[in-house]
């Protein structure tokens, strides 16, 4: 079991085309946990899943989307509105 600490996670937005973090297409999360940080992007299913996304746009350069670090409170105000989208 990974130790981690809840209040240092980095959330990500993930834009295209110049867009805003409050226009986010997608959010990937980068949980402190030991030995190395849990990196995990929001689903289809609106569930947290593993992903390697940050390690690959770090190591690989842009990608087709970029990414925004943005606040815990926005990512949880984009996530309420996803899910209130969904639950139409």
């Amino acid at each position: 079991m990974h130790e981690s600490d809840e209040s240092n996670v980095r959330y990500f937005a993930l834009i295209r085309d110049g867009g805003t973090a409050e226009e986010a297409t997608g959010l990937v999360r980068r949980v402190p946990t030991t030995p190395r940080p849990t990196d995990e992007a929001i689903g289809n299913d609106l569930e947290w899943h593993p992903t390697d996304y940050l390690e690959r746009y770090y190591t690989l350069g842009s990608m087709d989307r970029e990414n925004v670090e943005i606040t815990p409170e926005l990512a949880e105000k984009l996530l309420a509105r996803w899910r209130a989208a969904r639950a139409l």
